[in-house]
């Protein structure tokens, strides 16, 4: 066995693994002090921001003008999301998040680490009357369940606050309401299959090898002038496009010889493979761009084209 003390060190020593087991030991525990560290910041995420807020600004504190008079009121979007994580994260043990924001309201009964949002967005924001603001977040929670596992799950919570110059102020707790419903599939005005090997898929094919996996020459398949910066770092390994539909109608053999400034506008079914082998499926609308004979991707739409728009 071996023995260290530090230099000045006079407490009493617990007895020390050999070397060789020192390294393993040290690997262990360090994993076993991450995951705890990991969870706890999960947990306390939401108190240390509001922490932060409170201590760094005043509630509700606007910007101030170059006269030092305080800017005008805006919409309380993020102090309503603050809110929300905060009523959600409370508990029996630690109600303080809470107070902060609304500090007349009725004490949280649920254990710590039940219910914990992971993410939250405010859907709309209205003001029905001067002063009073109607805020609608939605959050992303993990639930603990009867089993002792956790569920993600989506809940909308409907803040109400009313505002002055110089603050904001929660006038009751958050009401859960319903989230807005998601409609049926859109239907998108692509309506032919191009080749895979085709002139048009093999350029779409390219750019998004280059595009996605760092894989040749972007430059080589994007129109000269083109705005398309490169996602840092790559967010795959490997492309595997799976389907090239597009906007226009080609005649047999056209899309093979294209006339010089040709438009075209394409809907792409892909994969992303990662480095671990896992893959996601990726949606690309793109408007392509005939030049010297060959298809080259002009820009990445904002928007696919629907039907009937």
């Amino acid at each position: 066995m071996i023995r260290r003390r530090g230099r000045g060190d006079s407490s009493p020593l617990v007895t020390l693994l050999p070397d060789a087991d020192v390294e393993p030991a040290l690997r262990g525990v360090t994993r076993r002090a991450g995951r705890w560290v990991a969870w706890l910041a999960v947990l306390a995420s939401p108190l240390l921001t509001i922490a932060g807020l409170v201590v760094l600004q005043p509630a509700g504190a606007p910007l101030m003008r170059d006269d030092g008079a305080p800017a005008p009121s805006v919409t309380p979007a993020g102090w309503a999301e603050m809110y929300v994580r905060a009523w959600l994260t409370a508990s029996r043990d630690d109600p303080a998040g809470l107070e902060t924001f609304y500090p007349g309201g009725v004490k949280s009964q649920r254990a710590v680490g039940t219910q914990v949002p992971i993410d939250t967005a405010v859907i709309s924001a209205v003001s029905p009357t001067p002063g009073v603001w109607s805020v609608v977040v939605v959050a992303d929670v993990l639930v603990l369940q009867p089993d002792g596992k956790r569920r993600a799950t989506l809940l909308c919570a409907q803040v109400a606050m009313t505002s002055t110059d110089a603050a904001y102020a929660a006038a009751a707790l958050p009401s859960p309401v319903a989230c807005p419903s998601t409609g049926g599939a859109a239907v998108l005005a692509y309506d032919e299959v191009a080749d895979s090997g085709g002139p048009v898929g093999q350029s779409v094919t390219g750019f998004l090898t280059a595009y996605l996996a760092g894989q040749g020459q972007l430059d080589r398949f994007v129109s000269p002038g083109a705005s398309l910066a490169l996602p840092r770092p790559a967010p795959y390994t490997a492309v595997q496009v799976a389907e090239v539909r597009t906007h226009e109608k080609f005649e047999p053999g056209q899309a093979a010889r294209p006339v010089d400034g040709t438009v075209i506008h394409s809907f792409t079914h892909a994969w992303g493979w990662d480095a671990t082998g896992q893959n996601t499926p990726v949606d690309y609308a793109l408007t392509l761009v005939a030049r010297a004979g060959r298809w080259e991707i002009n820009r990445i739409d904002s928007a696919p084209l629907t039907a009937g728009r």
